[in-house]
């Protein structure tokens, strides 16, 4: 949109000014739309800030979504083969029945050297419940040093078990960050872009007619 205005000063020159305004619908089809990039990153993230061009951050946000995972099903895979291994050296070393038994069980004979030693302290505590019958859940370790080692190895696949679970919160984490992050992204964009819709450029020219001069005076406004 042009304005233009014309004034006559005096007799010994005149001038003109106008002002040019760049359109909004000239710019407008750059806006993103921020519901958009956030529910794009909160499924995937990097997705929303693909969305928005924003190609370097998308990669980070990607590359972590998948070193999680990563990370996620290699605890889950070594706690798992560390259970096997050492239920196995359990069934060798203590003759313990492994099948269909409870995870409980398995702290049990970590804990105590036979199925006799267990029994007597549950009922010295009064807790029958706990008791177990012998036909079925029997065990005797053959060394104190192997018991020690198998209760070493149940651990350790606990507690790689226990990390895949934090492993998930931090992927959680990662989708909710991008989100936020393609949410803020989005702002920044679109702030630009009104920025630049808003701007506003006047022009002055004064003319002399007695020296022939002519001056130019160029503002830009937002």
């Amino acid at each position: 949109m042009q304005e233009l205005d014309h004034s006559m000063a005096s007799n010994e020159y005149s001038t003109f000014s106008f002002s040019t305004k760049i359109a909004a619908s000239d710019k407008a089809t750059g806006y993103k739309d921020r519901k958009n990039a956030f529910f794009r990153s909160l499924i995937l993230p990097g997705a929303g800030e693909h969305y928005l061009g924003k190609q370097n951050f998308a990669r980070a946000f990607f590359a972590a979504e998948v070193s999680l995972w990563l990370s996620y099903f290699a605890f889950q895979q070594y706690g798992k083969w560390l259970r096997e291994d050492a239920l196995t050296f359990a069934a060798t070393h203590s003759g313990a029945t492994i099948d269909g038994k409870p995870s409980q069980f398995f702290v049990d004979i970590g804990n105590y050297t036979d199925i006799y030693q267990y029994n007597d302290a549950k009922l010295r505590y009064g807790e029958y419940e706990k008791y177990y019958k012998e036909a079925d859940y029997f065990w005797s370790w053959d060394l104190v040093s192997n018991q020690q080692k198998f209760e070493n190895m149940r651990i350790s696949s606990d507690r790689a078990r226990n990390r895949s679970t934090y492993v998930l919160g931090a992927i959680f984490a990662n989708h909710l960050i991008s989100a936020i992050h393609a949410t803020w992204q989005t702002h920044r964009h679109n702030k630009k872009i009104n920025e630049m819709t808003s701007s506003q450029v006047h022009f002055n020219v004064s003319a002399n007619y007695f020296t022939g001069g002519i001056s130019l005076k160029i503002q830009k406004g937002f």
